[in-house]
Parts: structure tokens; sequence; C-alpha cells
């Protein structure tokens, strides 16, 4: 039978956050079901991809040719994402991080509690409710997409059926019993289809708005009293949990024209102002893109609805575009949905490419919009659906490439050879501040070529205790140096240099002695990071000690890609997808296959492990990382002098770098 997924518009089905992004797999469907009408067909269940940041870079439904998407698809996308939600009968929710599913029924007239619920982590009260209530967010978008940009009365009588049975609730809370995102999400999807009360049915109307007003009075309120009064803001008052919810709450209170509104929005004013002197600060406010997206996009989403609009974003510009830079710039060349996995990245949060569909168009970002349309359809989320509906003649318009070079962020430095498949991205960690999901992990190096992470990160820590917790954040979760056996414990690093030298090569060097605890005073760690870009691609990275002690050992454990091909030759590893190559050589000493590793929590990628000893204590370590397009099966070649290393590429078309 011919497979129906090859013109299948449900290719672009963008599948709700909480449930993954899904393998569109087994979506070919019997003739007779795929003639019937709509409401007699079987719901498509797609399956979960597997929790590796790799996952989304080998998933073929991803795959595209850095060209820009066309709004007909997008049209297309909508009604086939629509037509699929119109078909539930009930919400399965992947819980991508601990590996449940669960399913609850639609439409969802009672809190579920926790006698409906496993333990999930028995250290904690697991956040059930809110991966529930982002994929129900992420339904109730489409519907009211599909309802109020194309007429369908049937998706719009099953959101306001949906969202009148939210009046069954005792509270919006979490299973702790605590004002949290399920309370944002929520509000954020009452506000949105409360916007406009035209069409509704009046008893669905009442009820839905009954729920509204109850989510603030009953529980919004009570815990802003409890809660906000802050006399003096430190950038733990901007943890995105607690902002998240005043923002949905703010937004929600707006909508329904809530007595507790000034107040709401007065302060979410005054976390605004914090968040942005914060952020313009010499240790700039972050808790890495992934979150600092889900944050700004409730941000966002309630300024959206101000009047005065206009004056907080003049006020807010430059913390704003630091904001979008640190999310383009640490894309994945020619993959612009993925973000280089430093900290507690996600690649199912998608929401930072929602806040640039709200940033791009309002203040003229061209380079923003570039990257917009080259974001596979079905990796956006379906507010960012509806907002490039809004914003089609600004997304159409010529744009502009964003600018490569080498740049310093909240959380990363980036040295970046342009956006397409063939250049090199080298994300160096950087992270200064205290938040929760940031890692101590200074100076740890991701490599992006041809579309993969070939030098990679966890990516996530894991919160059950184990050996997937040690994998995520132990002594080789970062190929950041370990001093004997003690890894990095504080965020603060130095950047010592930021350039690019008179051969044109991209440069940063760090200190990373104040990183580790214990170290004696005069004791120096520092990285330097080479991005080379003449005759070919490579990049060179020096690890220079001194003090360290006698006999010092010295460990760097480096993440290859998931399902990468591992070789070694002649002292060197190679990492090879089967049509290029990365080498990885070292000097002094080499490298042999006694050195790879599979960690016992690792969820995909294998580790190199290499161990140095030095005897007093001071020295320099070299590592190359040399891209070989033709994955071929020759050496490169090293020598090295000290401070000074020469590298001499293979074949016919040899290239010689010396780097000092």
């Amino acid at each position: 039978m011919k497979d129906l997924r090859m013109n299948n518009p449900l290719v672009h089905l963008p599948p709700a956050v909480g449930a993954s992004l899904m393998l569109l797999v087994g979506l070919a469907v019997p003739a007779a079901a795929a003639t019937a009408p709509a409401s007699q067909r079987p719901p498509v269940v797609p399956a979960p991809l597997a929790y590796d940041p790799s996952a989304y870079e080998l998933s073929p439904q991803f795959q595209h040719d850095n060209l820009p998407w066309k709004f007909d698809d997008l049209q297309k996308s909508i009604l086939a994402r629509a037509a699929v939600e119109k078909q539930r009968r009930e919400l399965d929710v992947h819980y991508y991080r601990i590996g449940y599913t669960i399913a609850y029924p639609l439409p969802l007239s009672q809190r579920p509690t926790r006698a409906q619920l496993p333990a999930g982590i028995l250290q904690m009260t697991y956040p059930w409710l809110t991966w529930m209530s982002w994929d129900l967010e992420e339904r109730w978008r489409i519907l009211e997409t599909a309802w109020r940009r194309f007429g369908d009365r049937e998706a719009g009588a099953l959101l306001q059926r949906e969202l009148a049975a939210l009046d069954g609730w005792d509270h919006f809370y979490e299973l702790n019993d605590q004002v949290s995102l399920v309370t944002s999400h929520l509000a954020a999807s009452l506000a949105l289809a409360l916007s406009d009360a035209s069409g509704w049915a009046p008893d669905s109307l009442r009820r839905a708005r009954a729920a509204a007003e109850s989510l603030i009075e009953r529980d919004v309120w009570p815990w802003f009293e409890k809660t906000w009064d802050i006399q003096q803001w430190t950038p733990q008052e901007l943890r995105n949990i607690p902002l998240i919810a005043l923002a949905r709450g703010a937004e929600l209170a707006r909508v329904i024209h809530s007595p507790r509104q000034e107040a709401l929005d007065q302060r979410l004013r005054a976390a605004l102002q914090a968040w942005r002197q914060f952020r313009l600060s010499e240790s700039p406010h972050t808790e890495g893109v992934a979150y600092d997206g889900y944050l700004m996009d409730s941000l966002t989403g309630w300024l959206a609805r101000l009047p005065d609009r206009a004056g907080l974003l003049q006020e807010n510009r430059k913390a704003l575009r630091t904001l979008a830079t640190h999310a383009m710039d640490l894309t994945l060349p020619g993959r612009a949905d993925l973000q280089a996995p430093l900290g507690d990245v996600e690649p199912e949060m998608t929401h930072w490419a929602t806040v640039l569909m709200r940033l791009a168009p309002w203040y003229e970002w061209n380079d923003a919009g570039w990257l917009l349309r080259r974001i596979p359809l079905n990796r956006l989320r379906a507010e960012a659906w509806r907002l490039a509906l809004d914003t089609q003649d600004f997304l159409e318009r010529k744009s502009a490439l964003p600018l490569a070079g080498l740049r310093e962020h909240p959380n990363a430095v980036t040295l970046r050879t342009g956006w397409s498949r063939d250049d090199l991205l080298a994300v160096i960690g950087f992270s200064r501040g205290k938040m929760g999901h940031l890692h101590p992990d200074v100076g740890q190096m991701t490599l992006g070529w041809q579309g993969r992470f070939w030098i990679t990160d966890p990516g996530y820590q894991q919160y059950r205790p184990g050996e997937e917790r040690d994998y995520t954040l132990g002594l080789q979760a970062h190929n950041a140096p370990v001093v004997n056996g003690v890894k990095q414990t504080h965020h603060a690093g130095q950047l010592l240099l930021l350039q690019t030298n008179r051969l044109g090569w991209l440069q940063a060097r760090m200190d990373l002695s104040r990183c580790f605890t214990n170290l004696a005073a005069g004791t120096s760690v520092e990285r330097e990071v080479w991005l080379i870009q003449d005759g070919g691609r490579a990049v060179a990275v020096r690890d220079t000690f001194s003090a360290l002690g006698r006999n010092a050992e010295v460990t760097t454990s480096w993440q290859g890609g998931t399902h990468l091909a591992w070789a070694f030759r002649e002292g060197w590893a190679r990492l090879s997808n089967g049509k290029q190559a990365l080498w990885v050589g070292t000097c002094p000493g080499t490298i042999d296959a006694k050195c790879l590793d599979r960690h016992p929590g690792s969820r995909g990628p294998l580790t190199l492990v290499h161990r140095q000893t030095l005897p007093d204590g001071t020295g320099c370590h070299w590592w190359i990382l040399w891209c070989d397009p033709a994955a071929g099966w020759k050496t490169p070649s090293l020598a090295a002098d000290g401070r000074r290393l020469k590298l001499q590429t293979p074949g016919d078309q040899a290239v010689s770098w010396q780097i000092e």
C-alpha cells in the first residue's frame, strides 16, 4: 500500500510540549479510514521521541533544507492538527523526563488527585499537572485558532465545552496544593478564549467565566497577597514558576475585568523592571535559553495586552534584544529549532521561538524573522502559529541573515562561522548566575556542524537520585577539566579574552580557577578556544594549569553525539555519521579505544575519558577537533612546543595551522 505519510499534511503536526515532540510514525491509515468522514476516523496516536538531545537532530520529520516555510503549509498544518484534536477522546500526556505516559479524560471536569497518579519521583511531589496543562493549553490554542481563523465550529464547540468544564475544579493548583504552572497554563488558556465572547454558547460562556473568576479569587489572589510583598528584588524573586503564574494571572484578570487587575499589573511591572536591571548587570540574569523563553512567553503574552505596551517596549528594548540574540546565536547551524545543550535546555521547550514571534515584528528585527521562517513548522508551538498568521506581512518581507562571529551571552560564549549546515558553531559554557537550571560548567564546549552536535552535553538534569543524575551533573557530565577528582561547584568564571585574531580566527579565553572548591591560593586553571576557519574547519582547545600541586591529575570527558560511530586510529579518536567525520586529538599524549566509556546513566551519548598527570602541577594540554567533510581515514598530525601547536590535515588539500 502507498505510504500516506509522503504527502500527508499531518507531517506538520506540532505535538504538545508536555507530550514531547513526537515521532510522526504510523500515520499511514487504512484506505477506508482515510476516506471516511473526519468524525469517524480513528485518532492518530504518534509515538514519543526518546529523551535525549540527539533525538531531535536525527528524527527525519524534523530535517529540512533551511528554506523558509510557506504560509500555505502553515494553514494546512493548523487544519490538520485541529482534525487530530477533534478526534481525541482522552489526553495522553507523555512525561518525557521520567518516562511515564498518563491518560486523562476529555473534558477534564475535576482536578486530578494524588490517588489517581503514581509517585513519579519518591523524593518530591512530582508536578504531574504541569505537563498535563501544557498539553491542554496546546490543544485549546489549536482549537481556538481553527475556530476563530478558519470558522471551524466543531473546534469552537469542543473548546467551549472543555473550558466550561473547569468550573468543576475545586482549585487550580498543583498536587502540592500550591499555585504553580498548572495555574498559569489554565489562566492563559482562559484568557485567550474569553478575550472574544462572540460565538460562545451562553451557558458555556457563563461557566468558563466562573472558572476564570474562581481561578483569580480563590487561588491567585490569596497566593499573591502572601507571596508578592517584595521589598528588595533579587534574581531569586524572578524564578520562572512564580513569575509565570503572576504574569498569566494578570493577563486573565485584565481579560475578565477583575478588580485585582491593577494590583497584579503593578507588581508585574516592578518585576519586569527588576528583570531588566538584572539582565543588563555584570552578571546577567538567566535560567538558560529554554527557561528564559518559558518565562518570557508569559511576560510578553501579558505585555501584548497592555495599552501602554509601546512605552514598556522602548524601556526594555536593550534587555529583550539580549534575549533574542541569546536564543538565535545558540541554535545549531542548519537546524534553527535546536539549542546548544547547555544546562537544562530541553529541546521539547521551544517557547523561545514564540517569544521571538512576538518581539520580531514589535521591534522590526529582520534577523529574527529570517530565523523564524526556518524553524520547521512542526517544531513551533500552537501560539507561534497563531502569531505567525497575525504577522504574515512582516515574516514575508526580505529578511536579514543574522550576523555570525563571536559573542558573549548570559551563560555562554558563541563562536560561529554562519547558519548553514556546512558552518561550524562552538558554544562555550559561561554560567555566572546561581539559578537552578544552570550547571557549573564554565569552559564546557559543544560543537555543532552538519545538523548535529558532535560534541555534546547531557542537556538536562535528572532529579531522581541514582546513576542518571550522576551522569547529568557528575564528574563526567562536562568536558571542562576536573582537577584531582574535583569538578566545578561555583558559577565564578572570568572571560579574559574575546576577539577575532590577526588570522581571522575566533578566539575566547576563560579563567576557571574560582569555579573549583578547595584549590590553593595562586592556583590557575584556564581554557582557551580557537575556531579556525581558513582552509577548513577546526576547533583548538588549550587548557593551562599552574600550581595544582605535585602529581596533580586532570580528567577531561568529551560527550559524543548519540549514534555517531567511534573509531580509533594512530592516537586519534574519529566520530562519523557515514558522510562526514570529526577527528579528536590531544597533545601531549594520545587517545585510544580504552578511553571510550558508556556512563551507566547515559540515555545515549558515549564518553571519551582522558586522564593526565602533571608531575609538578603545571603545564598545558591541547585538544584538536578537526572537521573532515570527506569522512576520510587518514589522521591529521600534531606537534606541540609548549604553548604552541602545529596541526597539519591529511590528503591532497592539506592545510597547516600553527596556534600559539
